[in-house]
């Protein structure tokens, strides 16, 4: 049986003072600005076999959102973060 993760959860937010989308500020972030990529390879380290995801809401209304997802996500495969895809 595999498993599906969804290994960070909205961190993709407006910053009320620039008007862009960016990471949401949380526990984590700014304080250790690459929680996710370290999310998503301690997943894989706890999981191999586990299907590992981004999940995020309004990103089929909020083009400048998902664009930012995307960019994101990008990045995560650019630097080889186990991910293997994104929900909405």
């Amino acid at each position: 049986m595999v498993y599906a993760w969804d290994v960070v959860n909205e961190a993709v937010d407006i910053d009320r003072e620039t008007k862009k989308w960016e990471l949401r500020k949380n526990i984590w972030y700014p304080t250790l600005p690459n929680y996710i990529d370290l999310a998503f390879q301690y997943a894989r380290e706890a999981d191999p076999d586990a299907l590992l995801f981004y999940n995020d809401y309004a990103v089929t209304t909020q083009k400048n959102k998902a664009l930012r997802i995307f960019e994101m996500v990008k990045g995560l495969l650019d630097r080889g973060v186990p991910i293997d895809g994104v929900g909405f």
